[in-house]
């Protein structure tokens, strides 16, 4: 059974989210030089944190506290762009 103890209730608080539109604008001005990578872009005054080969690679390079006020995304390559795959269901 558990117990409720006195005092006063906790204030729930709302956190606006973050607009991505900005860091998603600096990912496609700097869209050239990041092609093949996993990048992680600020969300507020947009700037390049890191960026890795691989998603467990650009993990393993941010703190976990910087990670939850970054755009994580991949660039896709030239080749990705133009090849366009089907949905695995209709493989």
């Amino acid at each position: 059974m558990a117990r409720v103890l006195p005092g006063t209730a906790p204030q729930v608080v709302a956190q606006t989210p973050l607009e991505p539109s900005s860091a998603t604008a600096w990912i496609e001005a700097h869209y050239e030089e990041l092609r093949g990578q996993w990048v992680a872009v600020r969300l507020k005054e947009p700037a390049l944190v890191a960026s890795a080969s691989t998603l467990s690679q650009l993990l393993a390079a941010i703190d976990p506290a910087e990670l939850k006020a970054c755009l994580v995304q991949y660039v896709y390559t030239l080749d990705q762009e133009q090849h366009v795959r089907s949905p695995w269901w209709q493989r």
